[in-house]
């Protein structure tokens, strides 16, 4: 992949669109290299013209699917299942956030480089969440007092992964044993937190009953004072009432108040655009909570779903048992639409397949802004490590950044913190731990593969060595950049007493800046020696 869907290739090439067709198939969803070289003849000011476009509809879509549907689903299922804040952190949040980035980090590692991908985008993807995010969350939160345990408990496995992964890159190689433990370690992680918060519950049970009597006299107290609260409440909730409907009144821009056929033709274009990918998103994801349920959309999710979902992965020709799986689905589906004209499904089952489309279109909208970036890699030549790290990276906690904001937001920042951190457990384990299973027992890598990023390389060509030692050098990088972050955030938290401020918050956003403006005067200084060696 990374050495022949170069742009010096296409263009030496005697039919640019050909070679294009026959060498640069990377990209999954839609082939943006393709059409560059063949339907538009190469022509950048259109690309440039595109660019903006494409990326407001692709943001903006993952923004409200986020906000309509992903986060209160995520949330409605914690408070359902009374779930603390921590532990909604280290299973919800980090599964529905780390998705995207585990599917990259396994669909690239069927390539050559894809293990250098994979580095870059999960390495990449942590940093940016454990800086960047945690910085916006701690910024919209004001003040997040982080639980000890769980927090050194996270930050301990996060260094363990890293760790571990120096020591593979050290050694040079990884064999089918050293993957799967470290896949492994996801478990030992999730039965620790299991074992935490059974501890913390105990501890909260026994200090309930120690203070039994104490809590009857505040409960009393506090009747006293609600029933002079209770007139006051409700002059409040019918004045927030009031304001909310002037708000959304207020939201909705006045050309769209104006019947369809006085309306501009921008507005025209506004309104269709809202309204298609709005009735798209309400046919496809079931209802997130109780407040969105309706009995009749319900009942056709059961129907639409199941096909929408395997149209969009792409996966009508898979079989379990020589039969189609889009059928077995379309059955149940058809077996719910019909359970839930007689009866209703539960709103819990609804939120939990929300949950799932909702990651599903999710990922299927980063995919393509991945497509999108290859293109410009391709273009510009840039090397596939500082290309997974930064844009892939910022493509994949997309989604993260968005669920996480919103939380903080709506005063679940200690979730959406534990999220940033569990959330870079889940990837590094079970991601990058993924991609090395996929290449030891699965492709074409069988037992042992190799990873000797802190290995010098000597054989090939000068100019293959020089590409060889870029990426290596951009690659252990992040890994360093990575664990240096790790040690930092340990020693500052315990320092401030394990509450996060907004000052730390400018340090996140200052660390990562550093680390962005290194990789990339690093990637131009080897870049600018790799144009100027092949020019020889």
């Amino acid at each position: 992949m990374a050495n022949t869907c170069l742009y010096s290739l296409i263009k030496a090439s005697d039919d640019s669109c050909q070679y294009a067709k026959d060498n640069c198939n990377d990209q999954t969803i839609f082939p943006f290299t393709h059409y560059y070289f063949c339907q538009i003849d190469e022509n950048w000011v259109i690309l440039i013209l595109i660019a903006p476009f494409l990326f407001f509809i692709l943001f903006n879509f993952l923004a409200k699917t986020v906000d309509d549907y992903l986060s209160p689903a995520v949330t409605f299922i914690a408070e359902y299942f009374k779930m603390s804040q921590t532990f909604a952190g280290v299973t919800l949040i980090a599964f529905a956030n780390g998705v995207p980035d585990f599917l990259c980090a396994v669909l690239a590692s069927q390539d050559d480089d894809g293990i250098l991908i994979a580095v870059g985008s999960i390495f990449g993807s942590g940093l940016f969440m454990t800086t960047i995010i945690v910085g916006a969350v701690i910024l919209l939160s004001g003040i997040v007092k982080a639980e000890k345990v769980p927090f050194m408990r996270d930050i301990l496995f996060n260094g363990v992964a890293i760790i571990l992964l120096m020591i593979f890159a050290f050694i040079g190689q990884i064999n089918h044993y050293m993957a799967i433990g470290f896949c492994s370690l996801y478990v030992v992680y999730i039965i620790v937190v299991l074992v935490n918060e059974n501890t913390i519950k105990n501890k909260q049970k026994q200090d309930e009953i120690n203070s039994q009597e104490e809590r009857r006299e505040q409960e009393e107290k506090q009747l006293l004072a609600q029933k002079e609260e209770v007139e006051e409440g409700n002059q409040f909730i019918q004045n927030a009432d009031q304001e909310l409907k002037k708000e959304l009144e207020e939201s909705i821009p006045e050309s769209f108040k104006k019947p369809f056929g006085d309306m501009s033709t921008i507005s025209k274009f506004q309104y269709i655009y809202i309204t298609s990918l709005e009735f798209v998103r309400k046919i496809t994801i079931p209802a997130s909570n109780q407040e969105k349920y309706d009995k009749k959309y319900a009942a056709i999710h059961q129907l639409v779903c199941p096909i929408a979902m395997i149209a969009l992965l792409g996966l009508f020709s898979m079989e379990i048992y020589e039969v189609k799986v889009w059928i077995i689905l379309e059955i149940i589906g058809l077996l719910l639409f019909i359970y839930q004209i007689i009866f209703e499904i539960p709103i819990i089952i609804l939120s939990m397949e929300c949950v799932v489309c909702s990651i599903i279109w999710c990922k299927q909208v980063i995919q393509v802004l991945i497509d999108f970036i290859l293109l410009i890699q391709t273009i510009t030549g840039v090397s596939y490590s500082y290309l997974g790290m930064t844009f892939l990276a910022f493509g994949n906690s997309t989604c993260d950044f968005l669920v996480n904001t919103k939380l903080a937001s709506i005063g679940y920042g200690l979730m959406a913190m534990t999220g940033c951190f569990s959330g870079t457990v889940f990837n590094m384990l079970c991601g990058f731990g993924g991609a090395l299973v996929r290449l030891t027992a699965i492709e074409k890598y069988p037992g042992i593969v190799s990873f000797d990023l802190f290995r010098d390389v000597k054989s090939g060509s000068q100019t293959d060595i020089i590409i060889t030692r870029m990426n290596n050098s951009i690659a252990y990088c992040v890994i360093i950049f990575s664990l240096m972050n790790i040690i930092m955030t340990c020693i500052v938290v315990i320092t401030k007493k394990f509450k996060l401020t907004k000052n730390l918050a400018y340090y996140y956003f200052f660390i990562y800046s550093v680390f962005f403006i290194f990789i990339t005067t690093l990637t131009v200084a080897l870049s600018s020696i790799v144009s100027y060696l092949s020019e020889q």
